[in-house]
């Protein structure tokens, strides 16, 4: 699988792309309480085995924050509230963390704007994929 992709970019000068739909999965960290966190809707066994394929899994959200309000009778609830016009700024996350699973062998920064020219832009200051398994 890994040849194919390597000779569409080097002698096709062509990138595979690849979209999915995202799940909220329970992820289990061997250093903290286990929690919830958006990653690629596949079966686990094709998720781990394309994200290690890829060059870069990127994770399309809207920028938010959260808030606190009252709830009622002495209680406080926690809701997310939309960062910028029209639901919230619409970002690409690049780098993973523990909301989503990402990551990119081009040196991205960990957040870019959800549009093809800033990402077409932030590419061509990379280099070249680091053929690291992360």
């Amino acid at each position: 699988m890994g040849y194919a992709k390597e000779w569409l970019r080097n002698e096709k000068g062509m990138a595979c792309i690849l979209i999915a739909h995202s799940k909220i999965e329970k992820f289990e960290d061997t250093e903290s309480s286990a929690y919830d966190r958006y990653s690629p809707r596949l079966h686990k066994h094709a998720n781990a085995l394309i994200s290690e394929w890829v060059d870069a899994v990127l994770f399309a959200t809207r920028k938010f924050r959260t808030q606190k309000e009252d709830a009622g009778f002495n209680r406080e609830r926690t809701i997310a509230a939309p960062l910028g016009a029209d639901g919230g700024e619409r970002i690409i996350r690049t780098v993973g963390g523990p909301a989503c699973v990402a990551k990119n062998r081009f040196n991205l920064p960990a957040e870019l704007p959800l549009s093809r020219d800033a990402f077409m832009t932030a590419m061509a200051k990379t280099t070249e994929p680091k053929n690291d398994p992360a």
